[in-house]
């Protein structure tokens, strides 16, 4: 890049840094102005055009600072019959903009950057403030090995594409030093520019001397020269061939690896994209939603985030954590050859939330000596569908354990509960005795004998009749399920066969 080019880009920063400046002094006299001229002049008219002049808005294409400028101009112009009661404001004015001028002069300012620049850290990757804000260990750039390091770790060196750089400075009074740094001269970084070059500085330098220390003092911010860590870094002993040797090793927190995660997070989670709209209407999408479940915050610093790096204060401080809780154990259907009985205490577990619901309709049912109309009746079937599903939805599961079909030759459960849990038995007795015996009444005793052993109370007398309202409204979902589950078997035989 020409150092003409250069020159514009730096020019054009000092002119941005000493705007707001400028604004905030301009505004300052205005508003005095304005005040004096109201409390001093006798013209009503002169009062009037000083409160419109400075009731009135803004143009839309205006800059604020042109805007408050002009406003300053015309003050100052009216045909006040005491112009001379505004001379020290003028006065004021004056210098404070002319100091505003030193101080942002480039000379000026470029003597006191660089004699701070050790201070400020840049393209860095690793930022050791987010172990401990006090860390005064080193930053690092893990991009330094290069992109093409063997992908066995999760290392940001072995990210594809780009990815964000950090920087960091020992306070916040540092920012725009880091800012001037970085300033970006067409794709290339400023401060690496003047690293190679430090020519593209001549025109605010007193003499070359004076560029040479400069060189080296930006030069800093760049490549710190002595790596160190701190009693508040992390450390961990890798232990080596020998057993008394061990390389110490102190993590560093990927302040870049952190900023994809957080941007990536906060993007899928935002409501205004048009796939989560349609998600929230629940209308059609093309595009793919993105979850992150249970993930959790770890605050870097409560306040000040800007003082650790750039990038967490972007992050308001914030590091996302992802859960990294072990997998949820997911326990395998076995056939069940060791049980006397497939209506056991494990199956009532199963089915515990409605059990509980049905004995405690019947406890209010008895205690407020209720009669059992319609809508109790209706209750009453609903809790026991919801106990029947618990019963299906296991007993299906056997019943699809086709790598294990025969298993039941070997099982303590009773034979109309074999019919009914291993249809698929190669075994022509058994399947002759299945098709003529009438099995199923016999597990629909079963389930009622099971019903009344796990809702008994001692405030409830269960006996044969409510076994017999339980195999009553039992029998035509039995019927049902072991329809659809003959229909199931028959499709899928052919399947195996086609």
């Amino acid at each position: 890049m020409e150092n003409q080019q250069v020159i514009e880009v730096i020019e054009a920063f000092f002119q941005r840094k000493k705007e707001p400046g400028l604004e905030k002094i301009v505004k300052e006299a205005v508003k005095i102005c304005g005040e004096k001229i109201a409390k001093s002049s006798e013209s009503q008219e002169i009062k009037d055009q000083v409160k419109a002049l400075l009731d009135s808005k803004k143009p839309k294409e205006q800059s604020t600072l042109n805007n408050i400028q002009e406003k300053y101009t015309q003050l100052l112009n009216l045909s006040y019959q005491n112009p001379v009661f505004l001379s020290d404001v003028k006065s004021d004015t004056a210098k404070s903009i002319l100091a505003l001028d030193e101080k942002f002069s480039p000379n000026h300012w470029l003597v006191d950057a660089s004699n701070k620049a050790s201070g400020v850290v840049l393209d860095v990757t690793h930022i050791s403030k987010l172990t401990h804000s006090s860390a005064k260990a080193s930053n690092f750039n893990a991009l330094v090995f290069g992109t093409q390091q063997p992908k066995t770790l999760l290392i940001t060196a072995n990210f594809t594409g780009k990815i964000p750089i950090d920087f960091a400075y020992s306070t916040a009074e540092y920012a725009p030093i880091a800012e001037f740094l970085q300033l970006d001269c067409a794709g290339q970084m400023l401060g690496k520019i003047l690293c190679n070059n430090p020519a593209a500085l001549k025109p605010f330098a007193q003499n070359d001397a004076q560029l040479q220390q400069w060189q080296e003092q930006f030069s800093l911010a760049f490549n710190e020269k002595n790596k160190s860590s701190h009693i508040l870094a992390k450390q961990v002993y890798f232990p080596l061939t020998s057993a008394t040797s061990y390389h110490l090793l102190t993590p560093l927190t990927s302040s870049s690896l952190a900023q994809i995660i957080y941007d990536r997070i906060w993007e899928a989670r935002r409501k205004d994209t048009p796939v989560n709209k349609a998600r929230a209407e629940k209308t059609f999408s093309s595009e793919v939603v993105r979850s992150f479940h249970r993930t959790a915050v770890l605050k870097t610093t409560q306040t000040n985030h800007q003082n650790v790096s750039n990038l967490n204060g972007k992050r308001a401080g914030q590091l996302i954590l992802l859960p990294t809780i072990p997998p949820q154990w997911q326990t395998q259907t076995k056939p069940p050859i060791h049980l006397k009985t497939l209506f056991n205490k494990q199956l009532a577990a199963q089915a515990k939330e409605p059990l509980a619901e049905l004995k405690n309709l019947l406890l209010a049912i008895k205690a407020n000596k209720l009669s059992v109309n319609l809508q109790r009746k209706q209750l009453i079937h609903s809790h026991l569908i919801e106990i029947a599903n618990v019963v299906f939805d296991y007993a299906s599961q056997i019943q699809g354990l086709k790598h294990h079909m025969g298993w039941s030759e070997e099982s303590q459960l009773p034979a109309h509960q074999q019919y009914w849990l291993d249809p698929l038995r190669p075994d022509e007795e058994f399947q002759a005795a299945k098709a003529t015996l009438d099995w199923s009444s016999d597990v629909v005793v079963d389930f009622s004998k099971w019903i009344n052993r796990h809702i008994k109370h001692k405030q409830l007398t269960l006996g044969a009749a409510h076994e017999k309202q339980w195999q009553k409204l039992f029998t035509p979902l039995l019927r049902e399920f072991n329809a659809l589950a003959e229909a199931d078997l028959e499709i899928s035989t052919r399947e195996d066969k086609a």
